[in-house]
């Protein structure tokens, strides 16, 4: 996994967290403002990782060859088998 990529998958997982704790400590400043600090970080490095070719999801639209080409994350740069993330039968319309 880039760097980059890792990164953001580790201050979302802290914007999570900070949001279930808010919803059983809805007054804590500290929280609110860790979870305002975060969000701006958060949405910034997304922005950059999207605008330098990077694919968060397979619903960014734009990005969606570099999504199907990048390896899963855990296969670690092994495409054993592109079955799930490369084919899809059910039709859209």
């Amino acid at each position: 996994m880039d760097d980059t990529l890792l990164q953001i998958s580790k201050l979302d997982f802290c914007i999570q967290d900070v949001t279930l704790f808010l919803d059983t400590h809805p007054d804590d400043q500290e929280a609110k403002k860790y979870y305002k600090e975060g969000m701006k970080h958060l949405l910034k490095m997304k922005e950059t990782y999207l605008k330098n070719g990077g694919a968060l999801t397979n619903r960014d639209g734009k990005n969606l060859e570099n999504y199907i080409n990048e390896p899963f994350p855990w296969t670690k740069g092994e495409l054993s088998c592109g079955c799930m993330k490369n084919a899809c039968n059910i039709p859209l319309m």
